[in-house]
C-alpha cells in the first residue's frame, strides 16, 4: 500500500525546512509558546561564528563539511592524524579496490552515526590516542569495534558491517565496546545496541539499497552496498541527486527507529513531533498532521556524513545538497540560548529545573524541546545567510555544501565552546535533554 501524502511529505527534507520556518514566522510575531525571541541578536551569533572560522581556518571556503569523518581527525603528540584516511591507505596497499574502500568507510560511518546520540557528561572512552568524551569518544569506540570485526561476519575481513553480524549483536557486545561500567555509564546503551540490530534488519530487508551487485549468501547486505545503488541512479555522468541519497536513508533505514514514536496513517515517522506552537485546536486528522514538525536529525547527520564519502572516495558528485538543513541538536540550539536569541519562559524554566539540576531538563518529545529544535533549524538558515553576506566571498566563489561548513566551522563548535565556558563543570547545554540514545 502506498504511503499517504502526509506521510510522504513529513518524511521529506522539504517538510523539515518548511515546518520549522512556519514556527519561525510565528516567532517573528511574538507567538512562540515557550521562548522569547530576540531577532536583533542573530547578527551577534553570525559574527561570533565567523570569528571562530577566521580563528581556525583561512576562510569559510577552507572549512571541511560537517560530518562524522571529522571525529576521526584527531590531534596527537606526533601531530594531526586522519584515522580513516590511514585505513584507506593500508587497504589500497593490500590491493583493496577504491570502490571497496568507499564501501568500508560507508559501513563505518553508518554504524558510527547511529550510535552518536548524546553520551552524557559522565561517560568517556580510554584509547591509546588519549581519553575521549561525548561524540568523539563514541566515534573512536565505534572505530575500534569496527577494527576488531564486531560488526562483521566475514571470518577474514573485520573491516565491514553487515546484516548477519548486526542482527546477533548483543547488549553486552556494545557495552563492552563502549567500556561501560557502573562508574562509566553511557546514556541509552541498550537502546544503541537495539538500533544496531534494527540496522541489521533494515539491511537484510532492504536489498534494493543494500544488496549490492555481489550480495548473496556469501556476501550479506552491507551499508556500503548503497554506493552500488547510487551508481545506478546517476542523472548525468557521475552525478547523483541528494533525493536518491535521502531515499536510501529515510526509506531504507525506516525500521531502524523506535516504532513507539509519532505515527500517522499507521506509519511510524521517526524523529517527527507534535508542536503546540502550530496547534489551532482542531482534532481532525488533517489538522493534527499540520501540527507535526519533522527533524530527522540522525538521518540528516548520516546524510551529511555519507556525502563526504560518496564524493571523496566514491568519486560521485551530489546535486541538490542545499535541501539538507542544519541539525536541530543541543550544541546548535544551545548556542542560540546562550547568546540570547532564544530565552526560555519562566514557567518552563521552573518546570524544567528538577532534582537540583543547574539547567532545565526535559524529555525529547516535550513541547519546549520541539519548539527549540524547530527554531534551531530555521535560525541556522538565517545565520548561514548572514555569514554568506559577511564572509567576503563573491557569490560565485562560495563553496558547495555551505551550510555544512557553517555547522562545522561553525555553529556546532561555538555551541560547545560557549557551554564549556559558561558551565565548565559539566559542559552541558543551557537546556538539557533526557537522552534515550536514539535521538540527539
Amino acid at each position: 500500500m502506498s504511503m499517504s501524502y502526509n506521510v510522504t511529505y513529513l518524511k521529506s527534507l522539504q517538510a523539515v525546512r518548511e515546518r520549522s520556518h512556519r514556527v519561525y514566522e510565528l516567532a517573528q510575531r511574538g507567538q512562540l509558546e515557550h521562548f522569547e525571541f530576540d531577532e536583533s541578536k542573530i547578527d551577534d551569533v553570525a559574527d561570533y561564528v565567523l570569528s571562530l572560522v577566521h580563528r581556525d581556518y583561512a576562510s569559510i571556503a577552507s572549512v571541511p563539511p560537517h560530518g562524522r569523518w571529522r571525529s576521526y581527525c584527531v590531534k596527537t603528540p606526533e601531530g594531526d592524524r586522519d584515522l580513516v584516511a590511514e585505513h584507506v591507505l593500508k587497504w589500497k596497499a593490500s590491493d583493496v579496490s577504491e570502490w571497496e574502500c568507499a564501501r568500508r568507510v560507508i559501513d563505518l560511518i553508518m554504524v558510527s552515526v547511529l550510535i552518536d546520540a548524546g553520551a552524557g557528561a559522565n561517560w568517556h572512552y580510554e584509547d591509546e590516542l588519549g581519553v575521549f568524551e561525548r561524540t568523539e569518544g563514541l566515534g573512536i569506540a565505534a572505530l575500534r569495534m569496527f577494527e576488531r570485526g564486531v560488526f562483521s561476519s566475514h571470518p577474514h575481513n573485520p573491516f565491514q558491517a553487515d546484516a548477519r553480524a548486526l542482527l546477533v549483536l548483543s547488549d553486552t557486545d556494545v557495552a563492552r565496546g563502549f567500556q561501560v561500567t557502573d562508574s562509566n555509564p553511557l546514556l541509552g546503551c541498550t537502546n544503541r545496541a537495539q538500533l544496531l540490530r534494527n540496522l541489521g534488519r533494515a539491511l537484510s530487508d532492504g536489498s534494493r539499497y543494500f544488496g549490492g551487485k555481489c550480495a548473496c549468501n556469501n556476501h550479506p547486505a552491507r551499508p556500503g552496498f548503497m554506493l552500488d545503488y547510487l551508481s545506478g541512479c546517476t542523472e548525468a555522468p557521475l552525478v547523483v541527486s541528494i533525493d536518491d541519497v535521502w531515499d536510501v536513508v529515510i526509506d531504507g533505514l525506516a525500521c531502524v527507529w523506535p516504532a513507539g514514536r509519532t505515527q500517522l496513517d499507521g506509519v511510524a515517522l521517526g524523529d517527527v513531533w507534535a508542536c503546540d506552537t502550530l496547534d489551532v485546536g482542531s482534532d481532525s486528522e488533517r489538522q493534527r498532521a499540520d501540527t507535526l514538525v519533522p527533524f530527522h536529525k540522525l538521518s540528516q547527520w548520516l546524510a551529511w556524513s555519507l556525502l563526504e564519502v560518496v564524493v571523496k572516495l566514491g568519486k560521485l558528485k551530489v546535486s541538490g545538497t542545499e535541501k539538507l538543513t542544519g541539525l536541530p541538536e543541543y550544541r546548535n540550539g544551545g548556542l542560540l540560548v546562550d547568546m540570547g536569541v532564544l530565552t526560555l519562559s519562566q514557567a518552563d524554566l521552573a518546570r524544567g529545573l528538577r532534582d537540583g539540576s543547574n539547567v532545565p531538563v526535559f524529555e525529547g518529545g516535550d513541547a519546549v524541546i520541539v519548539e527549540w529544535r524547530a527554531m534551531t533549524v530555521a535560525l541556522l538558515d538565517k545565520i548561514a545567510d548572514r555569514i554568506k553576506a559577511k564572509c567576503g566571498l563573491p557569490s560565485d566563489q562560495l563553496p558547495d555544501m555551505f551550510l555544512a561548513r557553517v555547522l562545522e566551522g561553525g555553529t556546532w563548535k561555538a555551541g560547545r565552546e560557549l557551554a564549556a565556558r559558561m558551565r565548565p563543570t559539566t559542559k552541558d547545554p543551557p537546556i538539557d535533554i533526557i537522552s534515550d540514545g536514539t535521538l540527539f
